[in-house]
């Protein structure tokens, strides 16, 4: 069975851990059904126990014109305090779409959304390519990152990659300033997000000997654009990273995302590779990583890493396992002990929150518990774990 049939059946699940582990592994794997964000839109919004993460954890996924419908239909109904998770999903649906619903989504969109959709959709290629070059400006003069902002650069850099306005030598000459620079500018970082859109694959190299950098904007495009090529050869390019503790979250977010059996080889290798004393926290980004590939060649090596007596504090581990061998239909003898801990986590995190004078409903609301996999609280629009967490 491939990946996608396996957690298929789980898609929806009236176990919140299992629900959570499920959005987890789809996060960042582009070949998500756009079936399959209907499906979780329609649990959200019946839902309210799990709307706050699944509308968190889907902002990757595509929003089709279905999608938009019940967006439109339910946000009116949602309570106040959640709105802003639906809107930052308006915020990235394609631009036509986005005209073509202009009238109902106004008072949820700002003036510059209007006037940049506008744009893309009917804008010509110098003027394009001008607006491209302003917002590329702001970001570089910026004295803090604007997350927004990088988003709205985006969707001008795929404008003017879908209309054949950038050659591949031209992007190859960007790259190859950008190289000799310390720092990606952020025309450098779009560069790699336009090879990821046209799958450039004499590229894969290249952008896996990015992953030692220290910048995590550039890693995040750099990842993403190794993800969707869904390749071996991404994996093979990746490897050695899995073995540097310094770019080992996002070598094995990319291997993670491949979902192939040389994957599951590569981040079995790199376990055993590990030391059990002084790398606990790469051994737990591995054995997440496996798990997300929900592959039963991974669970000698899984079983065997839950006899430990501590685990990092960077992964939800016993969450986690127990939502690998639940989707697998595999049994085992700590499996409810598992599930405890892991509730027992939430419990804490509740009673926490109640102490502070802020009570929560149960189960948890993920918009206000930040486990490794949330988006970070800072507002950089990377993962707390590539950011905050690290």
């Amino acid at each position: 069975m491939t990946f996608l049939e396996k957690i298929e059946p789980h898609v929806i699940s009236q176990d919140i851990l299992i629900q959570e582990i499920v959005l987890h592994a789809l996060h960042d794997y582009p070949n998500v059904p756009e079936e399959w964000t209907l499906r979780l839109l329609k649990e959200a919004f019946t839902n309210e126990d799990k709307q706050s993460s699944i509308l968190i954890y889907i902002d990757n996924m595509k929003i089709n014109e279905e999608g938009v419908k019940l967006l439109l239909e339910n946000i009116p109904k949602m309570d106040k305090t959640q709105i802003h998770l639906a809107v930052k999903l308006l915020e990235r649906i394609e631009p036509m779409l986005s005209l073509k619903y202009k009238e109902p989504l106004q008072k949820y969109l700002n003036e510059e959304h209007w006037s940049l959709a506008e744009l893309i959709v009917n804008g010509d290629e110098e003027e394009v390519w001008e607006e491209f070059a302003q917002r590329i400006n702001a970001l570089d003069k910026a004295k803090t990152y604007e997350h927004s902002q990088f988003i709205e650069a985006k969707k001008l850099a795929a404008c003017i990659v879908q209309n054949g306005w950038i050659t591949e030598e031209d992007i190859e000459e960007i790259l190859q300033e950008e190289l000799n620079e310390k720092w990606f500018s952020f025309h450098g970082i779009l560069a790699v997000y336009m090879i990821g859109i046209l799958k450039l694959e004499k590229h894969i190299p290249l952008l896996a000997r990015l992953l030692d950098r220290d910048d995590d904007i550039l890693l995040e495009e750099v990842s993403a654009a190794l993800i969707g090529f869904q390749s071996d050869d991404v994996v093979q390019a990746v490897e050695p990273y899995l073995k540097n503790s310094d770019s080992i979250i996002y070598a094995s977010s990319v291997v993670e995302n491949i979902k192939s059996d040389r994957a599951v080889q590569a981040l079995i290798k790199a376990y055993r590779g590990t030391d059990e004393l002084d790398e606990l926290d790469e051994q737990d980004m591995l054995i997440e990583a496996l798990c997300h590939q929900l592959s039963r060649k991974a669970l000698p090596v899984i079983s065997n890493h839950m006899k430990n007596e501590y685990f990092s504090s960077l992964v939800d581990i016993e969450q986690t396992v127990y939502g690998y061998y639940s989707i697998l239909g595999e049994s085992h003898p700590e499996l409810l002990d598992w599930k405890l801990a892991a509730l027992a986590r939430e419990i804490d995190f509740r009673n926490a929150s109640n102490r502070g004078g802020n009570p929560q409903s149960s189960p948890i609301q993920k918009e206000n518990k930040v486990g490794r996999n949330d988006p970070c609280l800072c507002g950089s629009g990377k993962k707390y774990k590539k950011c905050c967490g690290k």
